[in-house]
């Protein structure tokens, strides 16, 4: 028998007792029988959580740092932006999806984004999130907003370049 009769003869014989365990649905799917659903969802601006600007600036330099896509102002030349009468952000496309809510000794939980210390989740949201932390799939993000940005003035077709306080939108949900 040659090198390849014996090699298929193995896959042959070994395929069959593979799909035993290869299954053709997901785990998802078969303990579930329906895909996640969003179960409770929270939308937060970092400002709202924090008063201290040197933190958010912090924070936004790190995510435009680590950013590996690199789309100032969403990826639109000059030209394209001046279509548009409204603010476009140099990092409105820059995020991360590095944040934490973090029990702390009392029943608060604090957040963190980019392992910076952001604040305490507001306490209208916190009793809701503790009770999905305990039994639901938690997905967060953060997107940046503020900063640099242009914007065309409709009367002068001018563009008009100048800056807002950075800030972050946090969204939180759990599935």
């Amino acid at each position: 028998m040659s090198f390849y009769e014996g090699l298929k003869s193995f896959i042959k014989n070994h395929s069959i007792k593979s799909d035993q365990l290869i299954s053709s649905k997901s785990l998802k799917e078969q303990k579930h029988k329906y895909p996640l659903t969003i179960k409770h969802k929270l939308q937060l601006a970092a400002s709202d959580i924090s008063r201290n600007q040197q933190t958010i600036d912090a924070i936004v330099n790190k995510i435009i740092k680590k950013d590996y896509s690199k789309r100032s102002f969403g990826g639109k030349t000059e030209k394209e932006l001046s279509t548009y009468n409204k603010k476009i952000y140099q990092y409105e496309s820059y995020r991360t999806n590095n944040v934490k809510l973090v029990p702390s000794q009392d029943t608060n939980l604090e957040l963190f984004v980019e392992d910076i210390y952001l604040g305490e989740l507001p306490d209208e949201d916190t009793q809701a999130a503790l009770h999905y932390l305990q039994s639901t799939i938690l997905m967060s993000f953060a997107y940046v907003t503020g900063g640099p940005y242009n914007q065309c003035d409709p009367s002068s077709g001018q563009m008009m370049h100048d800056s807002d306080p950075y800030d972050l939108t946090i969204f939180i949900q759990f599935s």
